[in-house]
């Protein structure tokens, strides 16, 4: 009996093994090919009339819902069973006893020393559209890729069905798949680098090594099940110029180099991804820079600019945020890629949540990212190519890239916000500790002023002690609620 189930458990799990490992063949085929047959675009109708069921059963189900559940206890510290105080006593009740307080010496500080301090720091707390950015994207309806956002509530029993089919489809189908073809991706990507790298010098090798970089591309965006619609591509990006996009996630790079090929800039690593990285770039012409050269803005300018002058290379491709945003907004352009004086080509990214988040963020590390991605329904998203851009005469850089910030994000339906990413990560500790301990030197300053005079003076202004802060203009703009 027991050798029967084992072998029939032996037949199950083989044939599953064929079964998997033979889609994720023919979808490689398909991508080296290049051949589109409407599978995807009919998943993704698929997916949006499952949606769309769950969302009318949800809506059905809600007046019954909100009146059947227990209302939510509330809890005060010590675990009563009841409130303490109700919200009408907090206000109008009148204390029923006499407070009495010992009098104590008078002191050198006053309340009012730090109010401007409070005052300043709520303005930059209620309502931080800055927050807000590096945080996931809200859904309209629920996607059935978690329970709720308040853990499970049952609403009908068909809709749990179809909740555990999909969980069961998405990790047992899905991403057996999509880790096969993510594996024989990367695979192919470093061993097409190291044979073209060692191919001569012309346009043979030029042609060998785009017709790799976008097949490779091309295979990575089916391991993620991406369904990118590419609009207005009569702007695509010339080889005269560079291209700048907002940034969501490093998949951008395999969003954008499906349809075109680029030059990536960046930093060089060390060991094995250092390897692969110099192959790379032998390759596909990408620009990799050392630590101590990053620091070196001209340096790394001027390395760009001799790659735009060279017609045989590939356009560049940056990202002028620096840091990613969750898609509903586009922050702070770096000046360094304009100030190349060439053509600049506009590119509007914007992913659809409902069927994945792309977003780098809402994830503690790069693991967990890859793997939200890889058990998601599909990676959906829009991109726009926008006409090309040039500076204007008497124009500077950072003037430029506003401008060019500024129509990515009327384009993609996303807001503009002239704020630095920078400081919302944790490479810039030391210039916000250099921040607050100036703050903290005005205040006691101030408190030492008032002491000293025989008068008191008036204090500063709310604003006084962010508008005396350091020169440096990143410092100055951080705001209290930061530190």
């Amino acid at each position: 009996m027991l050798t029967t189930a084992a072998s029939i458990l032996v037949a199950i799990v083989k044939y599953y093994a064929i079964f998997e490992s033979s889609v994720a063949f023919f979808i490689i085929l398909e991508g080296i090919l290049n051949i589109h047959l409407g599978i995807r675009s009919t998943y993704i109708k698929c997916l949006l009339k499952v949606f769309k069921f769950g969302n009318n059963r949800v809506e059905v189900k809600r007046p019954v819902i909100e009146l059947t559940q227990k209302p939510e206890r509330v809890w005060n510290a010590m675990a009563a069973e009841e409130k303490v105080l109700e919200d009408d006593e907090v206000y109008h009740k009148p204390l029923e006893v006499e407070l009495k307080y010992k009098t104590t010496p008078p002191s050198d500080f006053k309340l009012q020393n730090v109010l401007p301090l409070i005052q300043t720091a709520m303005k930059d707390i209620v309502e931080d559209e800055v927050t807000k950015a590096f945080d996931a994207e809200g859904l309209p309806y629920w996607n059935m890729l978690t329970r709720t956002n308040k853990g499970y509530q049952y609403i009908s029993f068909r809709l749990s069905v179809i909740w555990f089919a999909g969980w069961w489809f998405r990790h047992f189908i899905l991403f057996p798949v999509r880790f096969m073809i993510a594996i024989a991706g990367q695979i192919l990507l470093v061993l097409s680098a190291m044979l073209c790298s060692r191919l001569p010098a012309g346009k043979v090798k030029t042609a060998i090594s785009r017709y790799a970089t976008k097949v490779t591309f091309r295979i990575l965006a089916r391991a993620l099940s991406l369904h990118a619609t590419y609009h207005d591509r009569k702007n695509m990006a010339k080889r005269d110029g560079i291209c700048v996009a907002n940034h969501t996630s490093p998949i951008d790079v395999i969003v954008l180099s499906c349809d075109n090929v680029y030059a990536f800039v960046g930093q060089q690593g060390s060991g094995l991804f250092g390897f692969i990285q110099k192959e790379i770039a032998k390759a596909f012409s990408h620009i990799w820079f050392e630590r101590a050269e990053s620091k070196d803005r001209g340096a790394v300018v001027a390395r760009m600019k001799d790659h735009v002058k060279d017609p045989n290379k590939p356009t560049i491709l940056i990202f002028p945020e620096g840091a990613c945003v969750n898609n509903t907004s586009v922050l702070m352009f770096k000046k360094g890629g304009f100030e190349l004086d060439s053509p600049v080509y506009p590119v509007a990214i914007r992913y659809n949540p409902v069927f994945g988040d792309a977003f780098w963020g809402a994830q503690p590390t790069m693991q967990a990212h890859i793997w939200s991605m890889l058990t998601s329904w599909a990676i959906v998203c829009d991109v726009w190519y926008l006409p090309v851009m040039n500076k204007l005469p008497g124009e500077d850089a950072a003037s430029f890239a506003n401008r060019t910030r500024l129509e990515i994000a009327k384009r993609g339906g996303m807001v503009d916000i002239d704020w630095d990413p920078r400081f919302y990560s944790d490479d810039k500790n030391v210039e916000v500790s250099r921040w607050r301990l100036k703050q903290q030197q005005i205040l006691s300053e101030t408190m030492v002023q008032r002491k000293t005079n025989a008068t008191p003076e008036t204090f500063p202004e709310t604003d006084t002690l962010v508008k005396n802060a350091p020169p440096d203009p990143d410092v100055r703009n951080t705001p209290i609620g930061r530190v």
